[in-house]
């Protein structure tokens, strides 16, 4: 660990220094008018598919271009060829002679370069590669222009090992050697470094194949080739992905990885010129950003001899969120390196202006295939400029691509002091094969990509691209974990804002949960009116921080970069953190809260309907328990029940006791069924009369259940009885020996009757949790997922970019927000929540019923107890599963009966006589006292 922090010290050490003296720029570099030219809508034919790490090669005579092997977006080596006719523009497949259909195996990765003779080759060779089993090839093989088939080159033994990605080809413009030993003009091929899919070569393991004999339909077997090493000093380190070409006897490797790893934040500024005629190597200063796979040619242009010493690095890709280039390579950046002193330049070409007249440029990809002539490879006037032609690569989305560019190199010089060339005409660019440089010009920058520094970045409102680690102590690549850089940064306000805003929507969501009636039906509203509003202004202030903050972030978003660009791209969202966390702050603070608005209307716009139902129900001193689905059974004594509105008539019900019956009102009569003061109810079949009182005991074939005893209340006087008490009609006994007597008179409980098998109490005013409806449900969900999207969000962006106090600050936090939230619902708070009805469930067997005492079991049941003893086993209608409670009918609600108003008040006793008869016709049985204080159980018939 202390290894790693001190390889990352002196990184940033070495980073530094770098950036302070030893990056330079020459802004004094001639080079040509350059400019970019897409071909690839004006191209017909079978066109090759996307490709990666393919080989290019041209031939004159022919004015045939060659693309050869390479990977296809199914990530698999090709062997197919492809000829692109410069001429016609024209794509098609080689037509071989019948007995010359042999190609080479699939390969990518491969160096490739033209084998011009004189009159013996007009070939294209191919070396080495990678196949489809991702081993390393070593073979060689020559693709002739003239009868478009492949022979494989006799190579002596001797070379090389197999490999694949090295740096190397051949330069076009130096001129076949004499071999005093092989007779015929030779040509000679470099490579050097590799990677064999185990071990990476160091870039001064430097091999030239020297390749000779004749090339033809009769010949095809005369081209041989050998192997000779050459000795480099100093050793060079490994690379892999880089660039590379040949200009004349020295080659040149820029860009790549020190390790076979191909994430682009492995890629370092390591520019190489090794010089095979003296054996020397010198490594000029980086300056443009580190690429991966980039593109590297030789400037062809003949205009300048000065062009001569010019290598081109083009596209490539790198992390833009270690390095800042200015938006150079967006722009399609030409970086021009001169082997003669070591300098690089740094150029913004013209684009292709198309047919909107809005230049266009080659995005940044990695392994495209290029060849560069000295002439215009396509266009009716080729003396005007040279190309440099590019096809396919890699772009930083992994998308493979099919696109043919061109970049034309005019037939003039520029400099920094003079950008305009004198075929600069009127002004116009133009595009097409046709291009003549009218309007081209370049434009220098004036410094180098630099790394970007922590107080460049330190914190900032976007994720950004994700750095991943390189070895320890590498100069280029920042190490993750323990710096981040980024390049963009908005203000302190939004940084604060943010973690705020939703720190207090989740205090007050809290506070909601625990005491709001909207969450705990047991709680009356107007007991926590203050709790109830005041977390909903928090609500509303935890908002407007919040939209507070994301304004910040849109206008005070910055690119971190000090280089000046040519033009400056949107900044609104371009970044993850920005994308992401815009989506699920509006699902917060957006669609929860209209949700949730629309519930409500939804809720108001059913308040009639279910006022007119509410009229159809019988209204009594139990009113909650009807519109109560979870009410208990009401058994009071007649003295509590003070008030009782007007009921409505109801059917005849069965009974399971006295206790389902709900209780007589003390308003008027006993029924208000004006038939029953003019019939005596239907024909009855048994009377009973004065039966005894019966002394129910508890035995062994009872159900051993606790009674729901009411508490018996005798009143000492008359203001503890009911005013509607005391104005009934009593012509049999005192005013005040009847009402005292209703009023003390307990109501008893009965065995197996509801009052013994449901437990009291409303289940959910006693807090029992319970599902909510399908819609709250559905917004609860939402609400839960965009407030831990946001912190995670949140915690993320403070762990990348804040001090780490800030972020352990929050972390806990936020754990203590959802323990708080998870213990309150284990402990049933708030009742009406998903996550409180789950916990409920868990710790609660739906099925469990209380243990029963049972009491022994009597020898014997005396025979003066009951006449007709209560039920002698142990069953009951609800011993084996807690009744369901749901909401009666008003039409089958047996509750108290009552009348309107009061005329029959001085009705004598027939009168109340036939009324107790035709109640009791509603009833199987009916129990009924009377003030004469005889026991009625009447049947006439």
């Amino acid at each position: 660990m202390r290894a790693y922090y001190a390889g990352f010290l002196s990184a940033l050490i070495f980073a530094g220094l770098s950036s302070s003296f030893a990056q330079t720029i020459s802004t004094n570099t001639p080079i040509p008018p350059l400019q970019w030219i897409n071909l690839t809508d004006s191209l017909g034919g079978a066109r090759p598919p996307p490709l990666k790490d393919a080989v290019m090669g041209y031939d004159e005579s022919s004015r045939s271009l060659i693309i050869f092997g390479g990977e296809s977006s199914g990530g698999f080596p090709q062997s197919q060829t492809y000829i692109l006719n410069l001429q016609t523009l024209q794509w098609s497949t080689p037509s071989p002679p019948d007995n010359l259909r042999r190609t080479p195996s699939a390969r990518s990765s491969a160096i490739g370069g033209v084998d011009n003779a004189a009159s013996n080759r007009h070939g294209f060779v191919v070396i080495g590669g990678k196949d489809s089993g991702g081993r390393a090839l070593s073979d060689v093989w020559e693709f002739d222009f003239i009868n478009q088939f492949w022979s494989e080159v006799s190579v002596s033994p001797g070379g090389p090992p197999p490999r694949w990605g090295s740096a190397g080809g051949i330069d076009l413009r130096t001129p076949p050697a004499q071999d005093p030993v092989v007779p015929g003009p030779n040509n000679t091929f470099y490579i050097a470094g590799g990677f064999n899919g185990a071990t990476t070569q160091p870039l001064s393991d430097v091999w030239m194949l020297n390749v000779s004999g004749t090339l033809s339909s009769n010949l095809p077997d005369s081209v041989a080739a050998s192997w000779q090493r050459v000795s480099i000093t100093p050793s060079l380190s490994s690379q892999v992905n880089q660039g590379g070409t040949i200009i004349g006897h020295q080659i040149v490797a820029v860009g790549g990885c020190g390790t076979a790893s191909s994430d682009r934040s492995c890629a370092n500024r390591n520019s190489y010129i090794i010089d095979l005629t003296r054996s020397q190597v010198i490594s000029p200063d980086g300056c443009p950003a580190p690429r991966l796979s980039p593109t590297v040619i030789s400037n062809t242009n003949p205009f300048s001899t000065r062009f001569a010493s010019q290598a081109f690095l083009l596209l490539g890709i790198f992390n833009a969120s270690l390095w800042d280039d200015g938006g150079g390579l967006e722009k399609g950046e030409v970086a021009v390196l001169d082997i003669n002193t070591g300098s690089w330049a740094r150029i913004l070409p013209s684009g292709d202006p198309g047919a909107s007249g809005k230049q266009a440029f080659p995005g940044p990809r990695e392994g495209a295939s290029a060849f560069s002539f000295p002439q215009a490879l396509v266009g009716s006037d080729r003396n005007i400029s040279s190309d440099t032609i590019i096809y396919g690569g890699r772009d930083v989305e992994g998308r493979y691509l099919s696109e043919v560019w061109l970049l034309r190199a005019y037939s003039g010089e520029l400099s920094s002091t003079s950008e305009r060339w004198s075929g600069y005409g009127n002004g116009q660019l133009q595009t097409g094969a046709n291009a003549n440089g009218a309007g081209v010009s370049v434009s220098y920058l004036s410094q180098c990509a630099v790394a970007i520094s922590p107080t460049q970045s330190s914190t900032s409102s976007s994720l950004g691209p994700s750095a991943t680690q390189s070895p320890p102590g590498s100069p280029t690549s920042p190490q993750d974990g323990d710096a981040r850089f980024f390049p963009y940064d908005t203000s302190t306000t939004h940084k604060l804002l943010a973690p705020l805003s939703l720190a207090i929507f989740q205090v007050a969501f809290l506070v909601l949960r625990q005491v709001s009636p909207w969450f705990n039906t047991s709680f009356a509203s107007d007991t926590h009116l203050a709790w109830t509003y005041l977390p909903i202004l928090a609500v509303i202030v935890a908002h407007g921080v919040g939209v507070a903050g994301i304004a910040t972030a849109f206008t005070s978003i910055s690119a971190t970069s000090s280089i000046a660009k040519r033009a400056e791209p949107s900044l609104t969202l371009q970044t993850l953190h920005g994308q992401v966390g815009l989506a699920f702050f509006v699902g917060l603070f957006g669609l929860v809260p209209i949700l949730l608005a629309l519930g409500l209307l939804i809720q108001f716009l059913r308040r009639p309907a279910d006022s007119r139902s509410e009229k159809s129900k019988a209204t009594s001193i139990a009113l909650n328990e009807k519109n109560d689905p979870h009410s208990e059974p009401i058994s009071r004594p007649q003295s509590e029940q003070n008030v009782s509105p007007p009921s409505l008539s109801r059917q005849r019900v069965h009974s399971w006791g006295p206790s389902t019956l709900w209780q007589r009102s003390t308003e008027g009569r006993l029924s208000d069924d004006s038939e029953s003061m003019s019939s005596g109810g239907p024909t009855r079949t048994f009377e009973v009369l004065n039966r005894p009182a019966r002394n129910r005991k508890k035995t062994g074939a009872s159900l051993a259940i606790p009674m729901n005893e009411s508490p018996s209340h005798i009143p000492r006087n008359l203001s503890d009885v009911d005013w509607l008490q005391r104005r009934r009609s009593l012509n049999a006994v005192g005013e005040l020996d009847y009402a005292l007597t209703q009023a003390s008179r307990p109501t008893p409980s009965t065995p197996h009757t509801m009052d013994a098998l449901v437990p009291p109490g409303n289940p959910i005013s006693n807090g029992q949790p319970f599902m909510p409806s399908l819609f709250a449900s559905v917004v609860h969900i939402l609400l839960h997922v965009f407030l831990l999207a946001l912190s995670i969000i949140t915690l993320i962006a403070l762990w990348r970019r804040a001090p780490r106090a800030a972020f352990a600050v929050f972390l806990a936090w936020t754990i203590i927000f959802y323990v708080i939230m998870f213990i309150s619902s284990w402990r049933g708070r708030p009742n009406n929540s998903l996550l409180s009805s789950l916990c409920y469930r868990i710790r609660t067997d739906p099925h469990q019923i209380p243990a029963l005492s049972a009491s022994p079991t009597p020898q014997s049941i005396p025979a003066d107890v009951d006449q007709y003893p209560f039920p002698t086993d142990n069953r009951g209608p609800y011993v084996h599963h807690q009744p369901t409670y749901r909401v009666a009918p008003s039409d089958y609600s047996h509750g108290p009966r009552s009348v309107e108003t009061d005329d029959d008040i001085d009705e004598d006793d027939d009168a109340r006589q036939r009324q107790m008869e035709e109640e009791m016709s509603r009833r199987d049985v009916s129990i009924v006292t009377v003030p004469r204080r005889k026991l009625w159980i009447t049947n006439p018939s």
